[in-house]
């Protein structure tokens, strides 16, 4: 019965399947059950996926998986934020059920348009989730979540078209909107914490928007992805990490790839990780004159 409702089942349907609640009780007392949220049951200890599923179940008839619980589950996080270890929950405005571990979030009714199945869990949909966090988070990080949504083919721009429409007024409307015209999605989807600090200094200082990761290929067929590039410019910049750029080897092989690049009119800037976080200033001083030379137009700083 658990099993097949992918890890976790409601007081209701196992007692709907015959399971009498004394042995409900039996089993938790033993260890084979255990109840994660309340009037909900499940075989030993739950995958994030399953617990977020559980607490979904636990809220009730309506209940929407949202926030960065969403977020999460739906595989738009790929970097580090503080932990939070409750799982969010939506439920309609006259409901409000109390549940350990779970914040649960009071909302009027939710229109039909904003809910989407994933992975067997009743969540928002990408646009609508884009909203809700843009009422407490800044574009930026909206961005990201765009990016890594056009990644995984799960970005479709007429639906946010549409809640804009429809959500005008709404907290978070005016951020949405802001990353939304802006925003080419996929073109800045930083891999690390070391890459986003650099693409931060780029914006504080006007500089042209790079494309991230862009894919390449070296004259001797060696593939390759370019931290950031300016195409129009025909610039290239790259963070160094310190281990992964440590080494003989690798050293050979930064240089063989910059004297390839170079060697077809690209400019290669490089930055170590400790000027990145700690002396932004070199890099300001190393990267904008390049970008200024080869014709960069530098505007104002972005907001983020």
């Amino acid at each position: 019965m658990i099993a097949a409702g992918g890890g976790v089942a409601s007081a209701a349907a196992l007692r709907a399947a015959g399971v009498h609640r004394n042995a409900v009780a039996r089993r938790l007392r033993d260890g084979r059950l255990v109840e994660p949220f309340a009037g909900v049951f499940a075989l030993g200890v739950l995958p994030d996926a399953v617990r977020r599923r559980a607490a979904v179940l636990s809220c009730g008839a309506g209940a929407v998986l949202a926030d960065w619980s969403c977020a999460e589950h739906r595989g738009l996080i790929t970097f580090q934020e503080p932990a939070d270890d409750r799982v969010h929950v939506i439920v309609g405005e006259r409901r409000c059920p109390r549940r350990s571990g779970i914040a649960v979030h009071r909302v009027g009714t939710l229109d039909h348009r904003d809910v989407v199945e994933h992975d067997g869990v009743r969540c928002l949909t990408v646009a609508r989730l884009l909203l809700r966090l843009a009422a407490t988070r800044d574009a930026r990080f909206v961005e990201r979540l765009i990016d890594e949504a056009a990644y995984q083919g799960s970005w479709r721009p007429w639906e946010v078209e549409e809640l804009l429409v429809r959500t005008r007024g709404q907290r978070g409307h005016a951020v949405l909107e802001q990353a939304f015209r802006r925003h080419v999605p996929g073109t800045t989807r930083t891999q690390n914490e070391l890459e986003e600090a650099f693409l931060a200094i780029c914006d504080a200082q006007g500089w042209p928007r790079p494309i991230c990761q862009q894919p390449d290929t070296l004259r001797s067929g060696r593939r390759i992805r370019h931290d950031f590039l300016w195409p129009d410019l025909r610039v290239a910049g790259e963070t160094d990490g310190g281990r992964g750029h440590a080494g003989a080897y690798r050293q050979a092989r930064d240089a063989e790839r910059d004297a390839d690049l170079r060697a077809r009119g690209i400019e290669v800037v490089r930055a170590q990780w400790d000027e990145v976080f700690h002396r932004p200033a070199v890099v300001v001083a190393r990267v904008g004159p390049v970008l200024l030379a080869r014709g960069a137009r530098f505007g104002r700083p972005r907001r983020r």
